[in-house]
């Protein structure tokens, strides 16, 4: 195929590509289009892969690559090339999504020897589950482990593989990762091993007390690995979903709303005061035989407050929104549809940016000053 250009009434050039006994003419502003004047470049494929860790498809990072160049013209490729390129990118770790993300963990492991890695996969996928945590998460762990919260209820679409993060509140009470894994399934051998990697992989200090939504599997899993830990429910995996239990009318009364959250997330009431609330909105509401409501009075010394208010829980079953901004964060970053490989570079992106805040928090602390509550010295001094 060879190119050329033709001189059309003095103005403008049309240009071409003659093929055999084929001649192909394209005005200037078709040049774009034609295949053979489109192609991506190194540093365009990067970027499309590190956009997708910021949950960017390639229609998004077309459009940002066009702001940064300039203009249309300035691309060399199209938004169809984008796309295609994410297909063939997807398809190609498709072959081995596993193993690659295992070599780079391996890679990691040789090169940090306080990296953590425990998996377990098969020659399709992981079959029981993967595990790691870096040193900054061990770091965490042992300055703020006492208390964890374990959520499982974000799911991986392409594999159906449930993401499980560990989180601890540190100083600024904000929840921080120590360590995070996948589940093939959830089981309650699939999460005694993963807490023995865990307890493993943090030299076997247990924490004192765990937090986690109602996962029936987990349950026997902390008994066996975490004996002397406390265990409790989350308060706000619970009353999540309130909506989605009680009749339509009973949901839209504002009066019972701030009747039962009154009677619930009181940390100040003693067991038996919260029984006789808690009884006076059953009748009142004619919920005593109420499938839900029955069942969570029943372990109620499982999740309410008032049945443990001796045990530090460092702020996570008392706050409302613990749970629901832990929740908020992963999912800013993390794509369910992704493959495994993605998965975890966009949880990689997560966590820098989650440490980025926290150091960005010790700094300010640093050059700050406590407000004083007294105009006194001594308090001054302190």
């Amino acid at each position: 195929m060879v190119q050329f250009s033709l001189q059309v009434d003095g103005k403008y050039k049309v240009t071409g590509f003659h093929e055999g006994h084929n001649h192909i003419l394209a005005s200037p502003s078709s040049m774009l289009f034609m295949k053979e004047n489109r192609k991506m470049t190194s540093i365009q494929k990067t970027f499309v892969v590190k956009a997708a860790r910021l949950k960017m498809g390639p229609v998004i990072a077309f459009r940002g690559w066009k702001e940064l160049s300039g203009g249309y013209s300035n691309v060399g490729a199209t938004e169809t090339d984008f796309k295609n390129f994410v297909r063939d990118m997807k398809q190609y770790i498709g072959l081995s999504d596993a193993h690659m993300l295992v070599d780079n963990f391996t890679q990691k492991k040789e090169t940090c020897s306080t990296f953590y890695l425990n998996f377990e996969v098969d020659e399709k996928q992981c079959r029981s589950g993967l595990f790691l945590a870096d040193t900054i998460s061990r770091k965490n762990y042992a300055l703020f482990g006492d208390m964890l919260s374990i959520d499982s209820t974000f799911h991986t679409k392409k594999y159906n593989m449930v993401f499980v993060p560990f989180a601890a509140v540190d100083q600024h009470k904000r929840c921080i990762t120590v360590g995070a894994g996948l589940l093939s399934h959830e089981s309650i051998e699939a999460y005694t091993w993963r807490f023995k990697a865990f307890l493993d992989e943090m030299g076997g200090c247990a924490p004192k007390a765990i937090i986690t939504d109602q996962c029936p599997s987990m349950k026997p899993a902390i008994e066996e690995v975490f004996p002397d830990t406390s265990h409790r429910l989350c308060m706000w995996h619970i009353m999540k979903k309130l909506r989605e239990k009680v009749d339509a009318y009973l949901w839209q009364d504002e009066d019972f709303k701030k009747r039962l959250n009154a009677c619930v997330w009181n940390n100040h009431c003693e067991p038996d005061e919260f029984e006789e609330a808690c009884a006076n909105i059953m009748i009142y509401y004619d919920l005593v035989d109420h499938p839900w409501f029955s069942s969570l009075y029943e372990i109620k010394e499982d999740w309410v407050p008032a049945y443990f208010r001796e045990i530090f829980m460092a702020g996570i079953m008392r706050v409302t929104s613990r749970s629901e901004s832990e929740n908020s964060f992963f999912d800013r970053f993390l794509t369910p549809h992704a493959t495994l490989v993605e998965f975890w570079m966009s949880f990689e992106s997560a966590m820098d940016a989650q440490r980025h805040k926290q150091s960005k928090l010790n700094s300010e602390n640093k050059r700050s000053t406590s407000p004083l509550k007294t105009p006194v010295q001594l308090e001054k001094h302190a």
